[in-house]
């Protein structure tokens, strides 16, 4: 492992996303006025009368956006075999760096790099990998990527907005240096991390990223599908049905300031079928499809945005966190984005009013007994806190205390505020659980829960938002 990877490791940042190693020559905007070409203040110049394909995606705010937080990832066995017999790791990886090693200079110099400093990009090495040996749990996946990725399980519930619209002229890519293409996206985008800080994204122009085995449609991909064994993306992400792809390079701003003065940062969006579970958890290829009762916020479509530690050089793509605010417990500070929209729109785009077979039949909107029953406590459920509705000293509180008297019978009715998965726990002060309901997804469904009052009760919480859906129970 070379030493700029294990800074990179140490850091919590696996690459991932295909514009890292398209950076190279794409540092200014074209200005010639030329066919495909980009102005310095990305508006889109004269195209030649290219054909187009648009997909606009959105979410407004007040939905719930998701900042992933760097983890390992558990790796499929159909995209990465086996212990004995390992897929897409080493010996391709190594394929993919003797490919890179024919491209024209410097690509020829700077790819390769790339690819040795953060394989990721193509391959898991199987260097990597570690078993997985937890007792008693059901799994698929019987190894997993060590390193932290930015594919993990992690993630706290911030808030936020976009809209993009993906301008697809190419459908295939040709040579050509990385910002030589007539694909544009127009985007606007902000949200905040677990900390409150607000981010910016300005997007300058699209890439085309020259990593082998990739084809991204020159720089926009729409009704297609990437990662996976696709070959286009990392195969650490399932390969999905995508809407609408792009990469890209552009600014960060942070809390109203230039985060990236000192240039671009790689930005990857794309509008994809949902790969988030009912739990948060990202699925692996053998799982997919996953139906909208089985996801976060019960859609067949979600949107990432993805802004990388790579920054464009006159030399080639170099290593450079991404300049964000909020701080990790290893006191280091993130240094990647990424943002998910679970609750977006597609306003424009192939497929955009397909239904999953099934979708829109009853549903139970009582997931675990009578929510109409007499309620001794009342709370409303969403990703960003519980909300006391009942008895009156508790209505209007977020996560409100739960006080309570040892051996009486309770009746708690919840119900969902926001159409995101949710459930009621109570666990004890070792964070046992004591108790805990079915997930409900559907916005404005109840769910009642009947408990005895005990002494070990120390707090309740959401098992799919354990941070932001928390409140303390005090029994006397």
């Amino acid at each position: 492992m070379t030493s700029s990877r294990r800074r990179f490791l140490e850091l919590g940042a696996v690459a991932s996303i295909g514009g890292i190693a398209s950076t190279y020559g794409v540092g200014a905007t074209q200005s010639d006025g030329g066919d495909g070409d980009r102005t310095g203040n990305g508006d889109e110049t004269d195209s030649g009368g290219d054909p187009e394909v648009t997909v606009t995606a959105r979410q407004e705010p007040g939905n719930a956006v998701y900042w992933v937080l760097p983890g390992p990832r558990p790796l499929s066995p159909m995209v990465f075999g086996t212990e004995e017999n390992p897929r897409n790791g080493t010996d391709l990886l190594e394929a993919r760096i003797e490919q890179a090693n024919q491209l024209p200079s410097p690509l020829g110099e700077a790819v390769p790099q790339l690819l040795e400093d953060l394989p990721f990009l193509v391959a898991a090495p199987d260097e990597a990998r570690e078993p997985i040996e937890e007792s008693g749990e059901e799994s698929i996946a019987q190894q997993r990527l060590a390193e932290p990725t930015l594919y993990s399980d992690e993630a706290e519930v911030t808030g936020g907005s976009f809209e993009i619209s993906y301008l697809d002229h190419r459908p295939y890519d040709l040579p050509g240096a990385p910002g030589e293409t007539p694909d544009t996206i127009d985007l606007d985008a902000q949200f905040t991390d677990p900390a409150g800080n607000e981010y910016e994204i300005e997007h300058d122009h699209v890439i085309q990223p020259p990593i082998p085995g990739y084809e991204t449609g020159g720089g926009v991909l729409t009704d297609g599908r990437l990662h996976g064994i696709s070959g286009t993306g990392s195969p650490l992400f399932p390969q999905a049905y995508t809407y609408g792809a792009s990469w890209g390079v552009g600014n960060v701003h942070v809390n109203g300031e230039l985060a990236t003065e000192e240039g671009f940062r790689v930005i990857h969006f794309m509008t994809t079928q949902t790969v988030r579970d009912e739990r948060y958890r990202m699925a692996l290829d053998e799982e997919m499809p996953l139906a909208p009762e089985n996801t976060i916020a019960g859609q067949v479509h979600h949107t990432h945005g993805v802004v990388l530690p790579i920054r464009p050089t006159d030399d080639g793509p170099v290593y450079d966190p991404v300049p964000t605010a909020f701080e990790l417990p290893n006191g280091e500070t993130q240094p990647f984005i990424h943002a998910m929209w679970e609750q977006d729109e597609i306003v424009e785009g192939p497929f955009a009013d397909w239904e999953f077979p099934g979708a829109g039949d009853d549903q139970e909107t009582d997931g675990n007994g009578d929510a109409d029953a007499q309620a001794d406590i009342r709370l409303v459920g969403t990703a960003s806190a519980w909300e006391g509705d009942a008895p009156d000293d508790i209505a209007g509180t977020e996560n409100p205390t739960l006080s309570l008297e040892e051996g009486t019978e309770y009746v708690l009715v919840w119900e969902n505020g926001d159409g995101l998965q949710h459930n009621f726990a109570i666990e004890d002060e070792s964070g046992e659980d004591l108790l805990a309901t079915d997930l409900m997804g559907e916005q404005g469904a109840t769910q009642s829960v009947t408990f005895t009052a005990s002494a070990e009760m120390a707090e309740y919480y959401c098992q799919v938002h354990p941070s932001s859906m928390r409140g303390s129970i005090d029994v006397q």
